[in-house]
């Protein structure tokens, strides 16, 4: 499984592989009403969460890196009502070493975002850089894996999660599984999707995810300046333990 795909070059198939996920909208809905000015959103991609901020009342920066995330997204906030669109505005840029304008009056780091950080010298840069970025009443939150051995351990052979998808620019029907190994000296969880057409052609999709454990992320938030105000195992306020696989975190300043 040498292949390169990037998995943000295609933003349709990106929003069919991720249409399902609602989960994490009213979470991050009620947090960002209780921002004092612009809320920040790092990893925006093609506005899920965005719009759904905007339709709350929610004023929105959105940065990405990926263009044609950022395509779909201008043509899905077009649709919407100028209310709607007037609240949004988008950037492309690479949160990792992105110049601000702000103050905002909150970060959102969502939808694991955070594992795109390729160690914790980028976590702590970018926590770093959102406690500039914010107003002095401001704050940061943010969701992500924890490791998951029993994921890891899955032969990196075997096919999972099969699912169909209708390509909405072909009609077609594309069948999907998920593939995955663990590289231990990274720590990078590999995750390939595989999308094959009626003909028989394929194309994939290749995260990598760089983990982190849950202490390893405390002890870097609070060097960068943060203190950790509130913690869940879900978004809907589960506590943290050990068998814990989401961190759901709400930072304030120190």
């Amino acid at each position: 499984m040498g292949h390169d795909d990037d998995p943000y070059a295609d933003a349709v198939i990106y929003d069919l592989e991720y249409e399902g996920m609602v989960e994490d909208l009213q979470f991050y809905a009620e947090k960002a009403r209780r921002a004092h000015g612009t809320v920040l959103e790092l990893g925006c991609g093609t506005g899920r969460l965005t719009r759904h901020l905007a339709r709350q009342g929610v004023v929105v920066h959105g940065v990405d890196r990926a263009p044609d995330m950022l395509r779909r997204h201008r043509e899905l906030l077009a649709a919407e009502p100028p209310e709607v669109r007037g609240r949004v505005t988008i950037e492309e840029a690479d949160y990792r070493g992105w110049s601000a304008t702000g103050p905002f009056g909150a970060v959102l780091w969502p939808f694991n975002a955070l594992h795109h950080c390729a160690g914790d010298d980028d976590v702590r840069g970018v926590l770093a850089a959102a406690r500039r970025w914010i107003r002095p009443d401001g704050f940061l939150v943010l969701d992500c894996y924890l490791p998951d051995r029993s994921l890891y351990d899955r032969d990196p052979q075997g096919r999972y999660e099969f699912r169909d998808f209708e390509d909405p620019r072909t009609g077609e029907t594309l069948t999907s599984w998920e593939q995955g190994w663990w590289d231990e000296p990274s720590r990078t969880h590999h995750v390939v999707y595989t999308y094959r057409r009626p003909d028989g052609r394929e194309f994939r999709s290749h995260l990598r995810l760089r983990m982190f454990e849950h202490a390893e992320l405390v002890a870097l938030l609070t060097a960068a300046g943060w203190r950790l105000a509130r913690e869940h195992s879900d978004f809907h306020g589960r506590p943290m333990d050990r068998a814990a696989l989401k961190w759901v975190a709400v930072l304030t300043p120190a």
